[in-house]
């Protein structure tokens, strides 16, 4: 936009209003200036304790819960389960920009190069690690445009219309949250986050756009739900070896609602098998597991949205998902557990990389209807495993973060109303 280039917009760094180390930082935007941009920025986030890198996945990104923008007490727009659906984001994008941007970002470790010694592939970036002090720690940045779908939608935010800004943040920079590759590295506190904000003072610009305002808003909210796949009956004991077993769930949270593309991220439900003598086995916690054979099937509204079983293999999954959401960033194994991926893949350390195996495994399909009931089918094939990291016979969490039809609407008294459409 011109206003750009003309000295009319003028950049703000905002501290919290109250701040809560590890746990809570509300930011309050001031209603004297005439308009926030959409384009915020929170900086910042990182802890210092230990000097290791942080969560191969989502860097720092990974001491952060829920994120909500509100109005006064109205709720415009949030992101909850923030680690898995950031796991995702940062996940679907190609190779080069997770790799040489986004892990500058978020300091992660997403993206790959072959090496030229023995063919394997790579995170061959210098590692930008926390260390052991506040002032000397490294920090991420996070663009709320890619966490909040309201903020894609506007042009700009008027303080007339919305005069109680406020921005929410819950933190967890406790060893759970698995900011840290070993869970006996020290946390001894968080860096103090900054909002920064573009903002437009300029009466004339400002009434310009609210005339862009007078239709309303229109965006896609991501919302979530959540059910259980129950463990098997043997644990993973020779009673399961082969075994496929099918499971029926009814979403309920998206009735009534109409929703466009539907994201599942599948997640242990007991996240402690992620830990292997106290190391994060691969990307951990917030990556999306693959079952053993699986097959995926959607009722909506009485009718399969998918033909025949529905999605039935590894190669076919995938391409739903890049047809759904676009180019993702894979390598070989990354969604399916069948083969060991030893000598194809290797850590940031040069050590084995079989231990990311199966754990970019999304499953996207698109819906485009109003949901008055929504049923999911999945399947998967057991196998004799000994370990405690096995999604095949394990309890499941599986999360569906469906694009649901949000608008706000402008009333004769100056106010808005926030509706489903």
């Amino acid at each position: 936009m011109a206003f750009y280039s003309s000295g009319q917009v003028k950049t703000l760094y905002l501290d919290p209003k109250s701040f809560v180390d590890g746990s809570r930082a509300v930011f309050e935007l001031e209603g004297h200036h005439l308009a926030y941009l959409p384009n915020m920025r929170l900086l910042n986030i990182g802890v210092f304790g230990t000097a290791t890198p942080y969560n191969d996945l989502i860097g720092a990104n990974a001491i952060i819960e829920r994120v909500t923008l509100y109005d006064g007490k109205t709720k415009l727009t949030e992101r909850n389960k923030y680690g898995l659906y950031r796991g995702f984001v940062l996940h679907n994008q190609r190779n080069s920009p997770a790799m040489s941007i986004a892990s500058q970002k978020n300091l992660n470790r997403l993206g790959f190069q072959r090496l030229n010694s023995d063919g394997a592939l790579q995170f061959t970036l210098p590692n930008i690690n926390s260390t052991t002090a506040r002032d000397t720690t490294n920090n991420a940045m996070v663009e709320l445009r890619q966490v909040l779908p309201m903020l894609n939608a506007v042009s700009h935010l008027p303080t007339d219309l919305f005069p109680n800004l406020r921005l929410e943040v819950v933190f967890n920079t406790s060893a759970s949250s698995g900011v840290y590759n070993n869970d006996t590295n020290a946390i001894n506190g968080q860096s103090i986050p900054l909002l920064a904000v573009d903002v437009l003072d300029d009466k004339n610009v400002v009434s310009k756009m609210n005339k862009g305002l007078s239709k309303g808003i229109q965006w896609l909210e991501v919302e979530h739900d959540q059910v259980l796949y129950p463990a098997t009956a043997n644990g993973g004991g020779a009673g399961d070896q082969g075994v496929e077993e099918s499971k029926n769930f009814k979403l309920d949270g998206f009735k009534n609602k109409k929703v466009e593309r539907l994201l599942l991220i599948k997640e242990m439900a007991d996240n402690t098998k992620y830990i292997d003598t106290n190391a994060v086995q691969g990307f951990g916690k917030y990556s999306s597991i693959a079952f053993f054979n699986q097959k995926h099937q959607y009722r909506l509204n009485g009718k399969n949205v998918l033909p025949d079983e529905g999605i039935i293999g590894d190669a076919e999954r995938l391409a739903y998902m890049v047809d759904t959401y676009g180019d993702s960033f894979a390598f070989p194994g990354s969604n399916y557990n069948e083969v060991d991926i030893t000598g194809l893949v290797e850590t940031a350390e040069g050590e084995d990389g079989d231990r990311y195996r199966g754990q970019l495994d999304y499953t996207g399909v698109y819906l485009g209807e109003e949901v008055k009931d929504l049923q999911v089918t999945i399947n998967r094939t057991g196998l004799q495993d000994g370990r405690d990291f096995k999604a095949e016979t394990s309890a499941i969490n599986l999360h569906y973060f469906g694009e649901v039809q949000r608008g706000l609407v402008l009333n004769k008294k100056g106010g808005y109303m926030l509706a489903y459409l």
